[in-house]
């Protein structure tokens, strides 16, 4: 089983699969608004698809013994939108293979309010707590993108990968 280890959230690292931006940070919201105070506008743009209406969802993840990479998913026209609420997540991002595949994986710790755009195409699934029992994410994405923009593949156990915090 392929071993991902966590890196550090970073413009860098997660530019090939979006961008974030820590909502609980407000001299970082100052620079990217045209507002200074008190609204923070137009921080991060999605592109959702064409008469589509936004949605808000959430994933309630549970810690578990082992983060077990067994489900990968991408959305081929349309980005995704992911902010813990209540506690730090770990990630995982990837480039889009045929098959899908848990080899060019990267995992990225997430703090709460920190805001993450997928870019569409990008091969994801799951998030993982770091330390409490249960975290909620909010995901933002088009309505019904499960049912009508979302590629996915249910890995075999010798297919799989963990991820790991170092």
């Amino acid at each position: 089983m392929r071993t991902i280890t966590v890196n550090t959230l970073s413009e860098e690292a997660f530019a090939k699969y979006g961008s974030f931006m820590n909502l609980l940070d407000n001299e970082a919201m100052k620079k990217k608004s045209i507002f200074s105070s008190g609204f923070f506008a137009d921080l991060i743009s999605l592109d959702f698809s064409d008469g589509t209406l936004p949605t808000i969802s959430v994933c309630d993840v549970h810690k578990k013994e082992k983060n077990i990479v067994d489900f990968l998913e991408a959305h081929t026209s349309t980005c995704e939108g992911l902010l813990p609420l209540d506690g730090d997540v770990v990630i995982f991002a990837g480039i889009p293979n045929q098959p899908f595949s848990a080899e060019d994986l990267e995992a990225f710790y997430v703090p709460a309010g920190t805001f993450i755009k997928l870019n569409p195409l990008i091969v994801h699934g799951t998030q993982y707590p770091v330390s409490e029992g249960e975290v909620h994410v909010v995901c933002m994405l088009p309505g019904r993108t499960f049912h009508n923009d979302m590629v996915s593949y249910r890995l075999t156990e010798e297919e799989q990968a963990v991820v790991v915090m170092e």
